[in-house]
């Protein structure tokens, strides 16, 4: 396969970071940090892309936070909306093809059926609003491709599965939300899905998780102790408090309950079946258990 010059936002981030070490196996990657490119600001998306040469764009740099972003809903279009947008035009002028990741929260989640593609967007907060937004900016130009993921776990930045491991490590109370489900995405297998989607021509959008059974925060929790103890870092697994998401006073947006989405299309793109997330799960488990990040 051709190598190719792929730039790629956010690469402090975990996505950015994953794709970033991955792909330079393979291509010539042009990292674009946010003090290269911050989508916050006019001046420094106009220098970053004046100039730029390369063949496909990736932008998985977001303002993330749902509570930032229903603090300042200006700020959240103007990074997750109005900046992918004119990367969007930017790469369609100059032959580009543009990747943007999106996420799970642009759907409502009040239905207990796995939402596709074609499923219609309802977000509940600033955060889902200005990504959807972001969304139908990048899709405006034909050919550009956006990736839904959800739950993205991975050694690039601690997640909630290191925050489960450490406390079970460390002999902690354990507590998880276990009224929300959705999908993990581990980032090893993003990456290869993104080495795949690099030479496929598609475009729209595509959802890219890991497959199975969905689950919530408690029974992600349960897993991660449960791998723990087989693979003899535990004497036994702990319990976990489940807790409910409307006790969670910290949440001050509001987040969706079932968002677990349906990956069939990615399934008939990408050249291996993804496997199903507890097989992901367990991998990163183990890792884990060999010497968990710092």
């Amino acid at each position: 396969m051709r190598r190719k010059r792929v730039a790629i936002t956010g690469t402090t981030g975990r996505v950015g970071a994953a794709l970033a070490g991955k792909l330079a196996d393979n291509h010539d990657v042009i990292p674009l940090p946010r003090t290269a490119l911050d989508l916050a600001d006019d001046v420094s998306l106009r220098t970053a892309l004046d100039g730029l040469d390369c063949d496909v764009f990736l932008n998985p740099a977001a303002l993330t936070s749902l509570e930032a972003c229903e603090d300042d809903p200006k700020l959240a279009m103007r990074v997750n909306s109005a900046a992918p947008g004119k990367i969007a035009e930017w790469a369609a002028a100059n032959g580009v093809r543009m990747i943007h990741f999106s996420t799970d929260y642009v759907f409502a989640g009040d239905t207990m059926v796995k939402p596709d593609e074609f499923a219609e967007a309802k977000p509940l907060s600033a955060y889902g609003r200005s990504k959807l937004a972001g969304e139908r900016a990048v899709l405006h130009h034909p050919g550009h491709l956006v990736l839904r993921v959800s739950w993205v776990f991975g050694p690039e930045k601690p997640s909630f599965i290191d925050q489960v491991f450490k406390t079970a490590l460390a002999g902690g109370k354990l507590s998880a939300v276990s009224d929300k489900t959705s999908l993990p995405t581990y980032t090893v297998d993003l990456c290869d899905w993104i080495e795949d989607l690099l030479h496929t021509p598609v475009g729209g959008i595509l959802h890219a998780c890991n497959p199975g059974a969905p689950v919530s925060w408690h029974g992600l929790a349960v897993r991660v102790v449960r791998e723990m103890q087989q693979a003899g870092l535990l004497d036994h697994a702990p319990e976990v408090e489940p807790l409910v998401l409307s006790e969670m006073k910290s949440f001050r947006a509001a987040r969706p309950r079932f968002t677990a989405m349906d990956c069939t299309r990615l399934a008939s793109i990408v050249s291996s079946p993804p496997r199903p997330w507890e097989a992901a799960v367990r991998e990163y488990v183990k890792s884990l258990c060999n010497g968990p990040p710092a």
